[in-house]
C-alpha cells in the first residue's frame, strides 16, 4: 500500500514538472520589407514596372546582391521607352543599372520599399534617377 502511495505521488510530482512553465523561445524577427509591383506584392523580383499607366519604364533581369530592413540592392537593366514619335511607335533603349529600393513603410498592413534610385555606372548623358513605388 505504501509503495503505491509513493508511485502515485512521484506520477503526481512528473506530470506537475511537465505541466512547468518553461523559458519561451524568442519571437521570429520581423518580416522584411517587400517591393509592389504596380500592386503586386513580393521580394526579390527579377522585374519591376516603374511607370504603372503605360509600363514604358522598367527595370529587368534583376540580380539581388542584399535585401535587409532598409535596403535593398540589384543590378540589372534600366528599360525606358522614347516614345518618338509616339509611345506606341516608340524604341525601348536598356542600359545597365545599379538599383536601391529604401524608405519602407507600411501600406495596407504590409511593410515595402517606397522609393527605387537608380544608377547607371559608366554612362555619362544619363542622370541617375530615384522613383516612388505605389
Amino acid at each position: 500500500m505504501i509503495t503505491r502511495m509513493i508511485t502515485a505521488s512521484a506520477a503526481i510530482v512528473i506530470m506537475s514538472a511537465g505541466s512547468l512553465a518553461l523559458p519561451v523561445a524568442a519571437s521570429a524577427a520581423p518580416a522584411l520589407p517587400k517591393v509592389s509591383d504596380c500592386g503586386e506584392v513580393s521580394a526579390k523580383p527579377t522585374g519591376l514596372v516603374l511607370s504603372c499607366a503605360d509600363a514604358n519604364i522598367a527595370l529587368e533581369t534583376l540580380k539581388w546582391s542584399s535585401w535587409g530592413k532598409s535596403t535593398a540592392k540589384a543590378t540589372g537593366i534600366f528599360s525606358e521607352n522614347d516614345c518618338s514619335p509616339t509611345c506606341v511607335a516608340g524604341m525601348f533603349h536598356r542600359y545597365k543599372s545599379n538599383v536601391t529600393l529604401s524608405a519602407p513603410k507600411t501600406v495596407n498592413g504590409t511593410k515595402v520599399f517606397t522609393k527605387v534610385r537608380v544608377v547607371f555606372p559608366g554612362i555619362t548623358d544619363q542622370s541617375n534617377r530615384t522613383f516612388a513605388l505605389n
